[in-house]
């Protein structure tokens, strides 16, 4: 198989984003995360397969879900729509047939020329804004064939300015691989205390830490982001942790990002509980004060 022709697996592509790097972009949302964030804001990244979404709030019991079912996943029980999650196979047999969009199947697997041939009809504003294509998740890592074919695709042939948003959650040998089709990438430190970093994502920090101390001595342009969230990484200890470290490790550039809770409606609509629920606002003031101290250039990232 060509590389144009090797398939992963998605759950969105969005165009005209102006915060996931420089000028304005295609953003393209790898499906699969090997981290389990309680706050995550696109819990649909987490699974690697395909989910079906469904949202109550735009049902209007028309039954028309129960019939399609090949599966009888979904029936009705005291007067509402009811999702039986171990049957469901998230076919998505139900979603053509709910005429109100209360339905849909999260996850698809396309090839790199169909992904190249959308983000190319955007071409000119790319041009225009000095933008460019970022790939993002779920944690695009976690399919490290199918990134390096469609990096090298848009970076090298296509000559597209790219940007990785990444966990970091792989090998080192997956990461460095990729580096040549990269211009720009966004790394998280969620903590610096690997248990802590476990109970906030269901797995430790330590190839994290180790692989954005090996992106100091690349030459791609590194920014750490810190996702901000009260009560568990905001504390001064933390963040003085992280200066230090990013410090000693040479990478400079910082970006806070400030806890929310945009993708609320996502977790009933994956039958979960949202398993974070934060009583305070982040400190966001303290923490570019502690960073901006340290000697690091800090920015605050705007939704």
């Amino acid at each position: 198989m060509s590389s144009t022709g090797f398939r992963g697996t998605v759950f969105d592509i969005q165009h005209f984003s102006l915060h996931d790097g420089p000028g304005v972009r295609s953003t393209i949302f790898f499906k699969g995360c090997p981290l389990s964030c309680r706050w995550c804001s696109n819990p649909e990244s987490q699974d690697a397969s395909p989910q079906l979404m469904f949202f109550p709030h735009l049902c209007v019991g028309c039954g028309a879900c129960v019939a399609a079912c090949p599966s009888r996943a979904v029936a009705v029980k005291n007067g509402s729509l009811r999702i039986d999650r171990a049957v469901c196979d998230s076919c998505g047999e139900c979603v053509p047939h709910c005429l109100h969009g209360a339905r849909s199947v999260s996850g698809k697997a396309l090839n790199v020329q169909e992904i190249c041939e959308e983000v190319r009809q955007h071409w000119r504003l790319f041009q225009q804004s000095g933008g460019g294509v970022t790939l993002s998740g779920g944690e695009p890592l976690a399919q490290p064939d199918f990134l390096y074919r469609l990096l090298k695709e848009l970076h090298d042939e296509i000559g597209l300015h790219t940007c990785l948003e990444t966990s970091a959650k792989a090998p080192w040998d997956a990461l460095e691989r990729i580096l040549p089709c990269l211009d720009m990438l966004f790394l998280d430190i969620k903590h610096m205390d690997s248990a802590a970093h476990k109970r906030g994502t269901g797995a430790g920090n330590g190839d994290i830490l180790d692989n954005a101390r090996r992106l100091a001595g690349c030459a791609v342009e590194a920014v750490i982001r810190v996702p901000l969230m009260p009560g568990f990484n905001d504390d001064d200890g933390n963040l003085r942790a992280v200066a230090s470290f990013l410090c000693d490790a040479g990478l400079a550039a910082v970006e806070i990002m400030p806890y929310h809770n945009l993708g609320f409606a996502k977790y009933e609509a994956l039958g979960r509980t949202y398993a974070f629920a934060a009583k305070e606002e982040p400190r966001v003031s303290r923490a570019v004060d502690i960073l901006t101290d340290s000697g690091l250039s800090v920015e605050v990232h705007k939704y």
